[in-house]
């Protein structure tokens, strides 16, 4: 029997987006087994809105939206989004998470302690906000009828720190959709044999502190002074230039910065460079790890989000990072 779907999404609705691209492929399936589905987010976002009100605002958003729609029969939302008028505007609500909503929250407010005399200052309020933001998380479980984890990482987790929700658990492994893969394969079919002489590394994703900035720039720093003939890409980080790189690196023409790209330019990304890097500290999942290993990039990635649940269906996925000099040539 087809189904009356909403899906909701905390990102903009573009495959830009982890979130967003994600809700897009979801959507396209669940539309191809015949299923009426709308796909909905809170932007844009009112110019006035503070980024302390902004879960607030998204809310009041999605209130409003439901008020203009028929009821439908399976909402599919974040669990920080699910209201009282979610609960009232279908029979079954999924709370799907696309990222360990909890862990990030607490990460980034033990990055407060490491920063300046302002974020010193304004850990009170993180912790309000933190806690706040917790909250919604834990009454959208509550909530929710069903609650699906991103992998199976985070559903282990969710069993050993919240066993009462235990009949509702299940989980989820994500995939790029049809198209995507035909293209990336493609990539792979032309890729060519890397040169130990010269090896291209590159690592995709914001430049934030979960995602393992530091991480990375310290490998970076100790790679290139063993092999200075190497390079490395750091794409999609939306800034020019992060702060924590040296202008010694920058200028040593090592380093390429590309703050954003097209998709036709992902693939010429992943075709022209031959190790992917996979450094997050906490992840939901990471499609730009599907994305380099489709294309055949061997990958060196941090045991986090869906790595362990990609590792048997990849043979491109083969060393947890950091990558040795003794590893990396013979790939």
């Amino acid at each position: 029997m087809n189904k009356r779907i909403l899906i909701v999404t905390h990102a903009p609705l573009s495959p830009e987006f982890g979130a967003g691209q994600m809700a897009i492929n979801l959507g396209e399936a669940l539309r191809d087994k015949g299923h009426d589905v709308t796909l909905w987010c809170p932007y844009p976002l009112p110019k006035q809105t503070r980024w302390w009100q902004s879960f607030q605002v998204m809310r009041l958003k999605l209130d409003d939206f439901l008020d203009t729609q028929k009821p439908f029969d399976i909402i599919d939302i974040p669990a920080s989004f699910i209201t009282k008028k979610v609960n009232q505007s279908a029979p079954k609500v999924v709370a799907r998470s696309v990222q360990p909503d909890i862990l990030c929250i607490l990460h980034s407010l033990n990055e407060h302690f490491k920063r300046d005399l302002k974020g010193i200052i304004l850990i009170p309020f993180s912790y309000l906000y933190s806690f706040f933001q917790i909250f919604l998380v834990l009454q959208g479980w509550k909530r929710a009828n069903y609650i699906f984890c991103l992998g199976s990482l985070e559903f282990l987790w969710m069993k050993k720190w919240f066993p009462w929700w235990r009949n509702k658990l299940s989980f989820y492994v994500n995939a790029l959709c049809t198209s995507e893969q035909m293209a990336l394969t493609q990539v792979k079919l032309q890729r060519q044999q890397p040169s130990e002489e010269k090896i291209r590394f590159l690592w995709i994703g914001r430049w934030v502190s979960l995602k393992g900035t530091d991480i990375l720039l310290n490998f970076i720093t100790k790679w290139l002074s063993l092999r200075p003939q190497d390079s490395f890409t750091i794409a999609g980080c939306h800034t020019k230039t992060p702060k924590q790189i040296s202008s010694a690196l920058f200028q040593s023409g090592q380093l390429r910065i590309l703050p954003s790209f097209t998709r036709k330019e992902l693939y010429d990304l992943l075709a022209n460079h031959d190790v992917g890097l996979f450094t997050s500290k906490v992840e939901g999942w990471g499609l730009v790890l599907n994305e380099m290993l489709e294309s055949g990039t061997p990958v060196f990635a941090t045991p986090v989000g869906g790595v362990p649940d990609l590792q048997p269906f990849a043979n491109n996925l083969l060393y947890s990072f950091p990558p040795t000099l003794e590893l990396v040539p013979k790939i």
